[in-house]
């Protein structure tokens, strides 16, 4: 899909959409839309469709960035525990050891 061509009420349209599919628990979609109009959001002259852009994107990246954290301390906390053997670190997989079921 090419962005370009579209004009800034679409724009517009389309950032919003994919920030609130985002916000729907899909990450991704945050790193797309970040990726997709940070050129349009930042380095192009302002206008009022490109400050609503720019907010979407800027809710984007915080989002983004707040998974990523999320993600990666769930998979340090899982990583760190699950190593030592206790039982309870059991119930946080679907993957069990062969000989443990």
């Amino acid at each position: 899909m090419d962005i370009s061509k579209l004009t800034d009420v679409k724009k517009v349209d389309l950032c919003k959409k994919y920030f609130l599919i985002g916000a729907c628990f899909l990450p991704l979609i945050w790193v797309v839309n970040s990726f997709w109009f940070f050129s349009d959001a930042f380095c192009k002259p302002v206008n009022n469709h490109r400050r609503q852009i720019r907010k979407y994107v800027i809710g984007s990246i915080i989002g983004s960035i707040f998974w990523i954290i999320v993600l990666c301390s769930w998979e340090i906390f899982f990583q760190y525990y699950r190593s030592q053997g206790l039982v309870w670190t059991d119930f946080l997989t679907f993957v069990f050891p062969t000989g443990r079921v």
